[in-house]
């Protein structure tokens, strides 16, 4: 009976894949050979575990089951060797680690620079992807900790907000329509010195920025959601030149003076710029605030690994 997971690996990569010659080459191995050892395994079990007649290749029941029974091994395997690195206290290991693309770009390099120093030993991987695959995976067991302000199911996954995110509405300096705002303007330096948080300036009003060109994320990413929540609370119809899927490239627009943006207070604090050309304003939503989250699947062991990194992003607060 156990025979049946001694080669899971391999029908794991091929599901991964959904290709036997995709898998061959991640495997480093000939085509022919793993078709032979696939059949092999698959006669062990005594039913088929892809249907080939599909391109590309799919599961057949069993074939789901046995995925099933090969994650919840590897779940057990890593929960093992997870305890087994704690019990090193912290001198050997691995840590992997899931953000979005503005916050592994921007945010993440300066603590991960201080987690490798104080814990050189320990091998650190950064995930930088999208909410929806982030969580995918850490739901597959193959990341340890997601920072992210995507909000997940509390019923799979633990979640600890590190701090709330502002989305701000940036334009460039040169636009007309800011010589009628300025009560309501913010500089760059303002935004990095959190004068957007003392309630001191009224949020503007977005009917003063209809048919002013703008540049939006793509759709479906957490960002564009909230933007268009607050566009509609407010009665407006964005003008939408371009859509973008990353929020720094989606900036360099505005800083170009091409168009305007809906970004978040993270990326201003963080991002080297001048700021010269761009102005801010507050936004005056409930969609415009949104917690930046540390999060881990629950019933999870929780690591030496995680629980350092987890202690030293808190500074994030």
């Amino acid at each position: 009976m156990g025979s049946y997971f001694n080669k899971k690996d391999l029908i794991y990569t091929v599901y991964q894949e959904k290709s036997i010659s995709k898998a061959a080459q991640k495997l480093f191995m000939p085509q022919p050979s793993l078709s032979v050892m696939i059949k092999r395994i698959e006669e062990e079990v005594g039913v088929p575990l892809f249907d080939r007649t599909c391109k590309p290749i799919r599961l057949t029941e069993a074939g789901m089951e046995y995925i099933k029974a090969t994650e919840a091994i590897l779940h057990t395997e890593k929960a093992f060797e997870n305890y087994l690195q704690s019990c090193l206290e912290l001198q050997t290991g691995a840590l992997t680690i899931g953000a979005n693309q503005l916050l592994s770009s921007l945010v993440l390099p300066r603590y991960i620079g201080r987690f490798i120093d104080q814990y050189p030993n320990i091998r650190l991987n950064l995930v930088d992807d999208n909410s929806v695959v982030l969580e995918n995976m850490a739901t597959a067991g193959q990341l340890d900790l997601i920072i992210d302000n995507y909000p997940l199911d509390s019923a799979v996954f633990q979640q600890h907000i590190l701090r709330n995110e502002h989305l701000l509405l940036a334009v460039p300096a040169h636009f007309s329509c800011n010589r009628a705002l300025r009560d309501y303007s913010l500089t760059y330096e303002d935004i990095r010195n959190g004068e957007h948080l003392s309630g001191e300036k009224a949020g503007v009003p977005l009917q003063a920025f209809e048919g002013v060109p703008f540049v939006a994320m793509t759709r479906e990413n957490e960002t564009r959601n909230r933007s268009n929540e607050i566009f509609s609370e407010a009665g407006v119809k964005p003008h939408i030149l371009l859509e973008i899927d990353r929020l720094v490239t989606l900036y360099s627009f505005v800083e170009q003076g091409s168009a305007a943006a809906i970004v978040s207070d993270t990326l201003v604090q963080y991002l080297q710029s001048t700021g010269k050309n761009v102005v801010f304003y507050r936004i005056d939503s409930q969609y415009a605030v949104r917690a930046l989250y540390l999060s881990y699947k629950r019933n999870r062991y929780y690591s030496k690994p995680m629980e350092a990194f987890a202690k030293l992003i808190q500074e994030l607060k």
